[in-house]
This record gives structure tokens, sequence and C-alpha cells, in this order.
């Protein structure tokens, strides 16, 4: 059965979070009818999950940790410290994970990819591969963001 992308970012979420231990359950979640963002204690720090416009090509998605601080130099910290972490990323995520530097001042650690039917099937592989990401870069987020902070 078809989801549509607004239904399908509310409930990616909702099935990764049961995917996860009960330590980063916690989360809260942000919806926008093609994206849904999930973070901890910061807003502008959060896991993301967006339909890309269709000029990045047809049925592309963006899966990610984003750093939009007002504070730009928060970001470009996160960056710098998760770009020393992306090969153990990489390693337990594969390797279409990137860092880069993005709009505002913002930075970024993401994949993107492509899917032909927004289904049942399509949930459950973005939920785990969400729960994944998580489970693999929220630690070294954790410490990262104690650095960032202390300059």
């Amino acid at each position: 059965m078809i989801i549509r992308v607004s239904e399908f970012v509310k409930r990616v979420p909702q099935v990764a979070k049961e995917q996860l231990p009960g330590e980063l359950r916690s989360f809260k979640v942000f919806l926008m009818p093609w994206l849904s963002q999930l973070y901890y204690d910061d807003k502008r720090l959060h896991y993301e999950l967006a339909k890309l416009p269709s000029r990045y090509g047809d049925n592309r998605m963006e899966m990610g940790l984003h750093f939009e601080s007002h504070d730009r130099a928060v970001n470009d910290r996160l960056l710098v410290g998760f770009d020393q972490h992306l090969f153990e990323v990489r390693d337990a995520l594969g390797d279409d994970w990137y860092a880069e530097t993005w709009d505002r001042g913002w930075t970024k650690i993401y994949t993107t990819f492509e899917y032909h039917s927004m289904d049942d099937e399509l949930l459950e592989q973005t939920a785990t591969r969400l729960a994944e990401a998580i489970q693999v870069m929220q630690p070294i987020y954790m410490l990262l963001l104690k650095k960032a902070r202390q300059g």
C-alpha cells in the first residue's frame, strides 16, 4: 500500500523508536509535510528524514544528523569532530555517509537514497536505518557536543 509523504515521515520515527534501546527512545519529533526532525535536547541539533525536492531526482530521501545551531562555530566544531569519526560511521552504516557544510552556516552528516515506492516495506527499512544511525552517531555526538560548547 502506498503511503503519503506526510504519513511516511510521521511514522518512521515511531517505528525507529521501538528499535532503539531505552536510553535513546526519549527523543522529541518535529514534523512538516515533507520531513521529520528528531532531537533530544536542542531542536536545532537533530536527526532528519526528508523527501528531497525533485531537483535532486525523483523519489529521493535524505537522512542525517543536522547541526543548525545559531552559533556557526558550534556547527563547524561538530562537523570537524564528526569528520574525524567518519570512518566509524561509514564502517557501521555504509560508505554513502558524508560530512559537509550546508546552507546558512549549518553542517550535517548525511546520506541520500532512492526509493521506488513509498510503502510499508520502505517504512520498515528506513526506520531500521534511522535507528542504526542514531545508535552509531548519538554517542559520538554527545562527546563532540560537550567539546564544541566548551569552545
